[in-house]
């Protein structure tokens, strides 16, 4: 079962998983003025799928991909601090390879549909690794939130 088909009323049969994204909550994510929805996990292989909710003004700690991540633009936009004119914007598709290193930035605010295949590593000024956050990290965070909100 997936973390979405967990919290969703939306029909699932075999192989086929459809969920109202609408219905999830938004949870507050690693960075301050982000939030997400946990679609689907796989430890075994690392993957997951998120909607990423970014608040206005919000700019992501630099930080390096260690999987490739591919992200679609529903709403708002955001850029690269390094080259602020190149804009993503609603219906762009990113692929952000894996050893990507960058700082997304995103003056208003946006959604996003992203699938990881694998970890994010935070970095500091001179590149080493603050922390990290994958699959698993995902997994716990939303498995207490969904708690929380039984509780």
């Amino acid at each position: 079962m997936t973390f979405a088909e967990q919290t969703s009323s939306a029909p699932s049969t075999g192989p086929l998983l459809a969920c109202d994204t609408n219905a999830l909550p938004w949870i507050p994510w690693a960075m301050p003025g982000a939030q997400f929805k946990l679609l689907s996990a796989d430890p075994a292989s690392g993957r997951f799928s998120l909607m990423i909710r970014l608040e206005k003004e919000c700019a992501a700690p630099r930080h390096r991909h260690v999987g490739a991540v591919e992200g679609l633009v529903l709403e708002g936009g955001f850029h690269y601090d390094d080259a602020p004119d190149v804009r993503y914007t609603v219906g762009m598709y990113v692929l952000e390879h894996d050893g990507a290193v960058h700082r997304p930035v995103s003056p208003e605010g946006a959604v996003m549909f992203a699938v990881f295949h694998g970890p994010i590593e935070g970095l500091d000024g001179e590149g080493n690794v603050t922390g990290r956050i994958g699959c698993e990290w995902h997994i716990r965070t939303w498995e207490a939130a969904m708690a929380a909100r039984t509780a």
